[in-house]
């Protein structure tokens, strides 16, 4: 008789451990994947760049990105960027691998396909007050993901704001 008294408690026991273990195993994992369309370009003396003159779409899904930038300038010009990779992302790190890379009149005149030199293709991540940030390599930029979308800042140029479509 003792023993069955003991048996039940155990068998909870075991369903509660085995019921918080399956919690933890299923539990979601953090995320930036989906499509985000360029919303607005704030520069450093506060003029706000909307499309038409600044479009872009940026589309990050299983561990690969697709970015499509056009800027048009003051002069009536065009700078555009068309660039195509893998990447990693966790809570804590997120790695980036440039495959192919076109830009034109973005960083310099002219058009380049040289992808930028990195010595790590991994940065750390924060997270702080539901959003992630953290600074791809090779690109100087700070972005800052959030469930809405995120914003990228380019040194004390500009702030660009992106918005989930997808």
């Amino acid at each position: 008789m003792a023993d069955l008294l003991l048996v039940r408690p155990m068998r909870f026991l075991v369903f509660i451990c085995l019921c918080s273990l399956t919690a933890a195993l299923f539990a979601k994992t953090p995320s930036i994947d989906g499509t985000y369309e360029l919303t607005e370009r704030v520069m450093a003396d506060g003029t706000v760049r909307r499309p038409p003159e600044i479009v872009a779409l940026y589309t990050m899904t299983d561990g690969r990105f697709s970015l499509n930038l056009f800027v048009k300038n003051g002069d009536g010009t065009v700078a555009s960027e068309s660039t195509v990779g893998r990447y990693t992302f966790s809570a804590d790190k997120y790695c980036e691998w440039i495959t192919c890379t076109i830009r034109n009149n973005l960083d310099k005149p002219g058009v380049t396909n040289e992808i930028p030199a990195v010595s790590d293709h991994c940065t750390a991540v924060t997270a702080k007050e539901g959003r992630f940030n953290f600074s791809p390599p090779g690109e100087g930029v700070e972005v800052s993901f959030g469930a809405d979308g995120f914003t990228a800042r380019i040194g004390g140029e500009f702030v660009d704001h992106w918005k989930k479509v997808r």
